[in-house]
């Protein structure tokens, strides 16, 4: 009897521990922000389908400079546009691309020869909440 308590005690546990490791584990969102081929330029990639808007932010530390709806009727399978950051004085910005299923926010680091790059900051995704019976 005690040994079968221990034995689903410890499987109890590993299971638990598995759980556990497996919510933990984080994966990269498929929405990026690179580097374009022309100077002060940066390309935002987003791989999902939406059936709604997504929202293109740039930011410095104090407000929104600038924000690109991209309406879900223009991409079907996600889309990657270009934008130029020559027009923001600021040297600290950030992108978010904010969409009803995910937040993503990427700091910009001015890099040699005008070349952006850009650095993953924060990733939130947003699940619907689903009740049972």
């Amino acid at each position: 009897m005690k040994t079968s308590i221990i034995i689903a005690g410890v499987l109890v546990a590993a299971i638990s521990a598995f759980a556990i490791t497996s919510a933990q584990a984080q994966v990269e969102p498929n929405v990026k922000v690179i580097p374009a081929s022309e100077q002060d330029m940066i390309k935002v990639i987003y791989a999902y389908e939406s059936a709604a808007s997504i929202d293109v932010r740039f930011l410095d530390a104090d407000k929104v400079l600038f924000t690109d709806q991209v309406k879900a009727k223009n991409f079907s399978n996600g889309f990657m546009r270009k934008y130029s950051l020559e027009k923001f004085e600021s040297k600290d910005l950030w992108v978010e691309v904010i969409s009803p299923e995910l937040t993503v926010t990427y700091k910009l680091l001015q890099g040699e020869n005008g070349r952006w790059l850009a650095q993953l900051e924060k990733a939130t995704y947003t699940y619907a909440i689903v009740a049972s019976r």
